[in-house]
């Protein structure tokens, strides 16, 4: 048998049904912009010289065997045999579980209330679809129920076929299958340990303004604790955030937010100045000023970053 020739070679395209289940999802990672993923495919075509081998199992090797690969960089591992089964009248079915660490770029403008579509990419290598296509087997997509994934809610898994995909390295189209998988960012992680004690912090470097103007010597010390604090808790959580060449949501509250602890910070000393040239009554002016206009500017600030996630 000649492997390298495809069953009737002067006919119509070789139909190979393919679906792509998703067994299981150990790790989307922001900062490597990966997922690590275990998958089970199931391929299935006809190849009418096999008839008579019903109930055979065999190598890969041993028949006409279409390679289907990954576009995604990374690599996908096979942990089980690699045979195909034989049906009735020819009929070949392939079934692999494949797992591994892949490229899954992430646009990550809206982290940490981002949704991600991470799309994984498998093209028939040898074959444009004049010789052979992929068509979709709706039953055997989909994912399991239980995940080992804690930090996503996985909301859904879906697969498509585009037949006219054209790279670079080739000089004809192929058949391409993506399988995309829908997921949501728990935020509640970052809520409670990002975005809550920085907004406290916020709020400690406001309580200056309640302090007496004539006591300068608090109000300097706490301004300046509520900065070195914000600080510090920046350099804390540099290791929960993506590394990235453009800034995400959470890089603008965070900003912000250092900056309103800084503006206590100077409002602070221009009331410890006007104290001392006896602008005591003006220094208090400010103080009850500022009690509002911070508040009220660090909510319209917090609406106007997170409106669109809102």
């Amino acid at each position: 048998m000649r492997t390298h020739v495809r069953p009737d070679p002067e006919g119509v395209p070789t139909v190979i049904t393919t679906g792509v289940r998703v067994i299981d999802i150990r790790e989307i990672n922001d900062v490597d912009q990966t997922i690590t993923i275990d998958l089970a495919i199931r391929r299935t075509w006809q190849d009418n010289r096999l008839a008579g081998l019903e109930g055979c199992k065999l190598q890969v090797g041993s028949v006409w065997f279409p390679e289907l690969v990954l576009l995604n960089s990374g690599r996908l591992f096979e942990r089980w045999p690699e045979t195909v089964t034989i049906g009735a009248d020819g009929a070949v079915t392939y079934l692999q579980r494949i797992s591994g660490t892949l490229a899954s770029y992430h646009a990550l403008r809206d982290f940490p209330f981002d949704f991600q579509s991470i799309d994984l990419s498998f093209i028939l290598l040898d074959y444009a679809p004049q010789g052979a296509v992929i068509e979709l087997d709706e039953e055997f997509v989909g994912i399991y129920d239980v995940l080992n994934i804690s930090d996503w809610r996985i909301k859904g898994v879906a697969a498509r076929i585009d037949n006219g995909f054209i790279a670079e390295a080739f000089d004809e189209a192929r058949t391409k299958l993506i399988l995309t998988i829908d997921a949501e960012r728990i935020r509640a992680f970052y809520v409670w340990k990002i975005i809550l004690p920085i907004s406290l912090i916020v709020f400690m470097s406001w309580s200056v303004f309640w302090i007496d103007p004539a006591q300068y010597g608090p109000q300097i010390g706490l301004s300046a604790t509520s900065m070195l604090t914000i600080i510090a808790f920046i350099f804390a959580a540099t290791n929960m955030l993506p590394p990235l060449g453009y800034f995400t949501l959470m890089d603008f509250f965070i900003g912000g937010a250092t900056i309103f602890v800084f503006l206590a910070l100077l409002v602070s000393l221009t009331t410890t100045y006007l104290n001392t040239i006896q602008f005591r009554e003006s220094a208090k002016i400010l103080d009850i000023v500022c009690r509002f206009v911070f508040p009220l500017a660090y909510v319209a600030f917090n609406w106007f970053v997170f409106r669109s996630v809102l």
